[in-house]
């Protein structure tokens, strides 16, 4: 991407994605999942919804970039943005799931923890 970048600008977005949501997000949901619960004194709320959470968000950013990589520049058509549409959404559900499940565990409705060492 460095040596030739106009012939590989359909990648850019793929491996842009692929840092911000693949590494920066799932990093943030990673700790936030570990200390937030730790930090508040109290239980998370759900952890099948942290796992739908996980699914969701890793799903959805994994067929946004292969759509980008097999539709190249083309990604106008309506299949291509079908694709991204859906993907897209199922990355803004992964995201809206964390967010209720943080403020759910943040308020207290998955109740007190229990008094552990770290």
């Amino acid at each position: 991407m460095a040596v030739y970048p106009a012939s590989v600008s359909y990648l850019l977005l793929a491996h842009v994605h692929f840092l911000l949501l693949g590494f920066i997000a799932m990093m943030i949901y990673s700790v936030s999942y570990h200390v937030l619960p730790r930090f508040s004194g109290f239980k998370l709320y759900s952890e099948p919804l942290m796992t739908v959470q996980f699914y969701l968000a890793n799903i959805g950013l994994i067929g946004m970039t292969l759509t980008w990589i097999f539709f190249k520049d083309d990604v106008h058509g309506f299949y291509p943005v079908l694709l991204l549409g859906i993907f897209a959404f199922m990355e803004f559900a992964g995201i809206c799931v964390f967010v209720f499940n943080h403020i759910m565990t943040l308020s207290g409705k998955g109740g007190m923890a229990e008094n552990e060492i770290i």
